[in-house]
C-alpha cells in the first residue's frame, strides 16, 4: 500500500496538473472524460477545490491592482457534473458525512466555474479567453473595446500601459476598439500583426492564412514573412479585406464588411449565397451536423433567409419549409441535423 504522504503527494501533483490544463483551455474529448472520471475520487476534487480556493482569495489580495474583464462563454458543465445532493435527516451521520463531502464538491464546482473555466488571469494584466465549438461570445473590454467571438476561438489578452496586445491563437473575432491614441491595440497572429487605435476590424484565422476584414476606421498589417529584410505592411481602410500568409500580405481588395462579419455576430441574412456554403460554414462553427439528404439542393440559392448560426436547427427547419415545394425534389426533406 502506497504510504499516505506519497499518496497525497501525487494528489496534489495530479491536481496542479489538472489546474494548469484547464486554465490553458486545451482538454480535447478524450481528456475531458479523464478528467470527470479523476473528479469521481473524493481526496482529488477536494485538493482541486482547494487550489481553486487558494488562487481566489490571491485575485481578491491583488484586486486593487488587477484589471477585470468580463467572465468567458465557457461553463463548468463542459468539463465535469457536479450535481447539488438532497438534504439528508440530521440523525444520520454517515448521510450527513456524504453530504458534506458532496457540498464540498458542489462549492469545488462553483469555485471552479468562476476562477478556472472563464475569463482567466495570467498574471495581473494578462487574460485568456476560450469559446468552444458552437459558442458565440460578445464581451465589454475595461478601456471600452467590445469584442465579439467566433466558435472555437482562443485569444490571450496583455494590456499594459503602453499598448492594448491580443494574441489570436486560433479562430476569429471581431473587435470595436475603443479609441486611445497614446494606446494602440495590436492583434498578433502567426502569419502577422494588425494595429488600430480605434475602429472596428476582425481576425480570422484560416490554418494557412488569417484574413483580416475592416468595418470602420483604418488599420495597419503587417506581416512576420520578410522580404529584402523588410516586413511587408499595408493599410486597410473601411470595407476593405487582406491575407496574411508565409508568403506575406496581399494587397486590399473591396468587400460588403457587414456581410463578411455576420458570423462572428452569430447572424446570417441571405443575399445569394449557395445552399452548399450555408451549410458547410455552419457545420465548421457547430458541433452539431446539418446532414443533406437531396445533394441537389447544394447547388440552390435561398432567399429572405435569416437565423442564427449557433441556432442550426433554424436553419434546417427553414429550409426544409422552403424545400418542400420544390419540384423535383429527391426527397421529402432537404437536410436534417445530427448532434454529436
Amino acid at each position: 500500500m502506497m504510504n499516505p504522504t506519497i499518496q497525497q503527494a501525487a494528489v496534489i501533483k495530479q491536481a496542479a496538473e489538472w489546474y494548469q490544463r484547464l486554465k490553458d483551455g486545451e482538454l480535447d474529448e478524450a481528456s475531458q472524460r479523464e478528467f470527470r472520471d479523476w473528479l469521481n475520487v473524493p481526496a482529488n476534487l477536494l485538493e482541486l477545490a482547494r487550489m481553486c480556493l487558494i488562487d481566489a482569495r490571491l485575485r481578491r489580495v491583488f484586486k486593487k491592482n488587477a484589471r477585470v474583464l468580463p467572465e468567458n462563454v465557457i461553463d463548468f458543465d463542459s468539463y465535469a457534473t457536479v450535481t447539488r445532493p438532497r438534504p439528508q435527516p440530521p440523525q444520520q451521520r454517515a448521510a450527513m458525512s456524504r453530504f458534506k463531502i458532496r457540498r464540498i464538491a458542489l462549492v469545488a464546482g462553483v469555485v471552479l466555474a468562476v476562477s478556472v473555466v472563464t475569463w482567466m488571469r495570467l498574471g495581473s494584466s494578462d487574460y485568456v479567453v476560450i469559446t468552444r465549438q458552437g459558442h458565440w461570445d460578445k464581451q465589454l473590454l475595461d478601456d471600452g473595446t467590445v469584442v465579439y467571438v467566433g466558435p472555437h476561438t482562443k485569444l490571450r489578452f496583455h494590456f499594459t500601459e503602453e499598448t492594448r496586445g491580443v494574441a489570436l491563437v486560433r479562430g476569429e473575432a471581431l473587435f470595436e476598439v475603443a479609441k486611445d491614441p497614446g494606446r494602440p491595440f495590436i492583434v498578433s497572429t502567426d502569419a502577422g500583426t494588425v494595429r488600430a487605435v480605434g475602429t472596428a476590424f476582425a481576425t480570422s484565422d484560416r490554418g494557412d492564412t488569417v484574413v483580416v476584414t475592416v468595418a470602420e476606421g483604418k488599420v495597419a498589417v503587417t506581416a512576420s514573412a520578410t522580404r529584402n529584410g523588410v516586413q511587408p505592411r499595408v493599410y486597410a481602410t473601411a470595407n476593405q479585406q487582406v491575407v496574411l500568409s508565409s508568403n506575406g500580405v496581399s494587397m486590399p481588395v473591396p468587400v460588403k464588411a457587414d456581410r463578411e462579419l455576420m458570423w462572428v455576430r452569430n447572424w446570417y441574412e441571405y443575399e445569394g449565397e449557395r445552399v452548399a456554403d450555408i451549410v458547410a460554414r455552419l457545420n465548421k462553427l457547430n458541433g452539431a451536423q446539418v446532414i443533406v439528404d437531396d445533394p441537389q439542393v447544394l447547388r440552390l440559392r435561398v432567399n429572405l433567409l435569416m437565423f442564427k448560426p449557433s441556432q442550426p436547427e433554424e436553419f434546417v427547419h427553414k429550409v426544409n419549409l422552403w424545400y418542400a415545394d420544390y419540384p423535383g425534389k429527391a426527397s421529402p426533406n432537404a437536410v436534417h441535423l445530427e448532434r454529436p
